[in-house]
């Protein structure tokens, strides 16, 4: 049976799981955030890095902010929108910062700043739904498939 899953800390275990995929001929969709938005944006992040990265004088950050029973800081999402920056070519440090409070379900905040001005992006979830209907798209979109995929796939991006 096809899967979709949305957990994470194991990606020791990802080779594993990828040759029982392959073994059982099934489709699955992986992925630390099913935000249509979320992975939307991490492309916007990616393009706009590439944009500066040629500016000597932009400096990029990353900050998140999650409720406060979220354990990891940075995220995963933090995380792939950071290496998805550096992909591009962004050729500088990205500093990157976390906070953990209240009940917020996600904020990613990318910014470029510069000597007389900066370029921020936001990305905000304002319930979980967004989440449910992410993993819902990926279970329609994987009937029928067999192999490994993330959501990038699922959206065509």
């Amino acid at each position: 049976m096809n899967a979709v899953i949305g957990t994470t800390g194991w990606t020791a275990q990802r080779p594993a799981m990828r040759k029982v995929v392959d073994d059982a001929n099934i489709g699955v969709v992986v992925a630390a955030n099913f935000s249509i938005g979320a992975v939307l944006f991490e492309n916007v992040a990616a393009y706009a890095a590439a944009l500066v990265g040629s500016h000597p004088d932009y400096a990029a950050y990353l900050h998140e902010i999650h409720h406060d029973k979220k354990i990891d800081a940075p995220s995963g999402t933090a995380l792939a929108i950071k290496a998805a920056i550096e992909a591009a070519g962004y050729p500088k440090t990205i500093d990157v910062s976390s906070s953990r409070v209240g009940f917020v379900p996600g904020v990613h905040t990318v910014g470029f700043d510069g000597p007389s001005e900066t370029i921020t992006l936001t990305h905000s979830v304002r319930d979980r739904g967004t989440f449910a209907r992410g993993a819902l798209l990926a279970a329609r979109w994987i009937q029928g498939r067999t192999g490994w995929y993330n959501m990038k796939d699922v959206l065509g991006v």
